[in-house]
């Protein structure tokens, strides 16, 4: 099992039809491969923890390399690890600015089931600094 995270970013700002769009297809996939993740979104940026079986991390990759909706990403951590950070979320979601989608399954309302976590190695400190770095803390 390994954990990916990476960072890219949006071809344009995207409104919030179209990331619930994106977490939809994300979701589905995920499901379908069991992977478990979370992704964040800041003002057209993304990054994005996928942990799974090896293969399905890399086939999912894959897809998400295809997606025209963002350019530039940059692997940041692709590691092998013991037990998943966020078994529970086959894609958890936050962006700031979310009006229309905090009803949708995996929406965090919130960065501190993240920003507790102890340990948890690269991911988790990769996601911590996008937080800190692109003010996303907060609590509703």
């Amino acid at each position: 099992m390994k954990n990916l995270v990476y960072i890219s970013t949006a071809v344009k700002l995207m409104e919030d039809e179209q990331l619930v769009n994106l977490l939809n297809s994300a979701r589905n996939m995920n499901l379908k491969h069991q992977v478990t993740g979370v992704l964040l979104y800041s003002e057209g940026t993304f990054i994005q923890v996928l942990e799974g079986k090896s293969s399905d991390v890399d086939h999912i990759l894959s897809k998400i390399e295809a997606d025209s909706r963002h350019k530039n990403l940059i692997t940041l951590v692709d590691e092998p690890i013991t037990e998943r950070n966020f078994p529970e979320w086959s894609m958890g979601f936050y962006t700031p600015k979310a009006d229309n989608i905090t009803h949708l399954a995996g929406y965090l309302k919130s960065t501190n089931k993240i920003e507790g976590k102890r340990d948890g190695g690269a991911a988790v400190t990769m996601l911590k600094t996008f937080i800190e770095s692109n003010k996303l803390s907060m609590s509703y």
